[in-house]
């Protein structure tokens, strides 16, 4: 408690009236303080003198307000910025019944002490109970739902030359609290900087370079109608000519109307839904969880969903466009047509993701504030993944590993997406040949598919769905991100294609009955949030049994993708105009286009926007999270329009 009162004392330290300070409180601080010798052998030599400095002017100061009357501010001024220095460190938080596991100090503080004796550096400490073990530190934003996991944060501003080993040596040796110091994340790291972030910055240099060329060249050199080929490649990155391909609202004719609509949503959706991650290693995290029995968490939160869409999407798209073309039976008998259609998906997915990652990369060592910190350095961790494992995402392997293995472990969407595009012919070749052995076959697929998501959720003992107080990663590691557990949308999704592509009208059950089929829609829609609301465990009580979190999942899973079979349907064939209208409107068109671009960068926004604040994140509600999400999509918009012309519409005009 002496550290505390004399923290108190700080707001006091200006006064002229003295008092405040009990006599021989400069020798109990100095007790207080009285480090074993051998720890400044342990630390470095710069972080023992620095550290030495701030304790030997610490006492200075706790002397001078113990004996001075008058003009005790000049007399200090030497020794303000250790003042400064301890104020920046946390105290003691209030709401411990909340959960609340961080001692947010101030930054501003530490920032205003730097430079003044030496540098100083606003760390974050992770403690964990005394005669603990130091969990993983890879992995810890899905275990902070876990009470067993007890971590805590406590900020410190600490002189630059001590590394995180020596702040949490020199913790460990003298505080009197019962906690160990596991590790240290601070504001101030230092990056080496490497070959292969020349070769990142001179390839950004050189598009960069190209596109202003192209965008230059196109606008006033080269007609549109009289391209020389000479000057086609400069003009695929011309940022005037895809602003106008991706803006443009021109009706095609044989198009999937609401595809554009479905995508931009279910990507916002995204968005929304993955933005939690971050506020579970905020300060608190007991508001956020006991939200989980609230319907309207649950509208936000349940964005798996949104990546069953885009499934179903994948599959209509691939179906609608084999059965479109008058040749397709002869296509898909030939090895060379999947070839050539796997090796233009790899193409147009593969050189955005591996770009974006560089700049993930690339930025990760500027975006460095407090709150980024705060929350065990995420983004940093996941930049120093990308040095090991950059090449899962090369060979779409990525989704095989855990979340926290990965290199922007949002990119298992793209592995997964085109595994199933690997799968494609043993699904439509039959089809082609016949209706019955297609269905033979889709059928047998499917089968194996649920036997094996009965199989996967007992043995590995899952939970019925990702945000839980046990087995987060684990249920996103094998069952979220698992191609082959998803390949009954992708297969639902093609035989959809198909019929949309064979059929020029609606079925007549379908025309006479469509309020009735909306109206199951909408039901089938509101039961599949009800009903992970009533999954939901309360804290302390155990989860589903696995068998009956695997059939609660196929069925709520199953139950959505018949919902947006339904609205794609609709759609097409205008069945009730009071919601096709809106769904298919040509104003999402140039949303739609963009979808891949935001559901890469996004991730990356959340951060820059993160580090705009200067402590670790509080959850309030679901409204604050809104209005948290909102902020980083809108400035997605806006990076979506001035990159799209790296990450995507180039390599289709190529």
């Amino acid at each position: 408690m002496t550290v505390f009162y004399f923290i108190f004392l700080l707001f006091f330290c200006y006064a002229e009236p003295q008092g405040f300070v009990p006599p021989g409180f400069s020798n109990s601080l100095s007790n207080f303080l009285n480090i074993p010798p051998t720890l400044f052998t342990t630390i470095s030599p710069k972080c023992s003198q620095d550290f030495g400095l701030f304790l030997k002017s610490l006492i200075a100061s706790a002397n001078i307000l113990e004996t001075c009357n008058t003009g005790c501010q000049e007399r200090l001024e030497d020794d303000k910025f250790a003042l400064k220095q301890l104020d920046a460190f946390g105290k003691i938080p209030s709401g411990i019944t909340q959960w609340t596991t961080i001692s947010d100090g101030n930054y501003q503080a530490c920032d205003e002490a730097d430079g003044e004796k030496y540098s100083t550096n606003y760390c974050y400490l992770v403690l964990i109970p005394r005669n603990s073990t130091c969990p993983n530190m890879s992995n810890l934003s899905q275990k902070m739902t876990d009470t067993s996991n007890i971590l805590y944060r406590l900020a410190v501003c600490i002189p630059e030359a001590c590394s995180s080993i020596d702040v949490a040596t020199i913790f460990n040796a003298i505080s009197p609290l019962p906690f160990t110091a596991c590790q240290t994340f601070c504001v101030k790291k230092h990056h080496d900087t490497s070959v292969w972030s020349w070769l990142f910055l001179i390839f950004m240099t050189v598009m960069v370079t190209v596109t202003t060329f192209g965008t230059v060249l196109d606008y006033y050199f080269v007609d549109a109608d009289d391209k020389d080929i000479r000057f086609r490649i400069f003009c695929c990155f011309s940022l005037y000519s895809n602003f106008k391909t991706i803006l443009s609202t021109e009706t095609v004719d044989g198009r999937l109307k609401s595809v554009d609509f479905l995508k931009f949503w279910s990507v916002v959706w995204v968005v929304v839904g993955h933005s939690p991650v971050n506020f579970l290693m905020g300060d608190t995290a007991k508001r956020l969880v006991e939200s989980r029995k609230e319907l309207l968490t649950h509208f936000m939160l349940d964005a798996y969903y949104s990546v069953d869409t885009f499934f179903v999407i994948s599959g209509t798209l691939l179906g609608y466009g084999m059965w479109k073309n008058s040749n397709c039976f002869q296509l898909t008998r030939s090895r060379t047509f999947w070839i050539k259609l796997l090796a233009r998906r790899y193409i147009r997915l593969m050189p955005p993701m591996m770009v974006f990652i560089g700049v993930f990369v690339f930025s990760a060592r500027f975006i460095r504030g407090p709150t980024i910190i705060s929350l065990f350095d995420n983004m940093d961790k996941q930049a120093e993944k990308c040095a090991d494992t950059w090449w899962l995402n090369l060979f779409m392997i990525q989704n095989f590993w855990r979340p926290s293995e990965n290199c922007y472990g949002i990119s298992w969407y793209v592995a997964a997406d085109f595994q199933c595009f690997v799968l494609a012919p043993l699904i439509v070749i039959p089809w082609m040949k016949s209706q019955k052995q297609g269905m033979k076959f889709s059928i047998i697929i499917i089968i194996i598919s649920i036997l094996a998501t009965f199989y996967t959720f007992i043995h590995h003992d899952l939970p019925p769905f990702n945000y839980v107080l046990k087995g987060m990663e684990e249920y996103l590691t094998y069952a979220h991100q698992s191609s082959f557990l998803r390949i009954p949308n992708f297969i639902f999704g093609i035989v959809l294609g198909k019929v949309l592509a064979t059929y020029s009208t609606p079925a007549s059950l379908a025309y006479n009955n469509s309020g009735k089929f909306w109206m199951l829609c909408f039901a089938s829609i509101f039961l599949c949030f009800y009903g992970k609301l009533q999954a939901v465990a309360n804290i302390g009580q155990p989860e589903m049994m696995p068998m009956i979190s695997a059939a609660h999942h196929i069925f709520h899973r199953t139950l959505w993708t018949f919902a947006i079979i339904w609205v794609i349907y609709a759609c097409q064939f205008d069945l009730s105009r009071c919601f096709t209208s809106f769904i298919k409107h040509r104003l999402w068109q140039p949303f739609g286009r963009l979808t891949y671009c935001i559901y890469f960068i996004y991730w990356w926004m959340l951060y820059v926007v993160l580090n705009q604040s200067d402590r670790s994140l509080h959850f309030v509600s679901q409204g604050q999270m809104l209005l948290f999400c909102g902020v980083p999509f809108l400035k997605c918009r806006l990076e979506d329009w001035r990159n799209c012309t790296f990450y995507e519409q180039e390599y289709t005009l190529i």
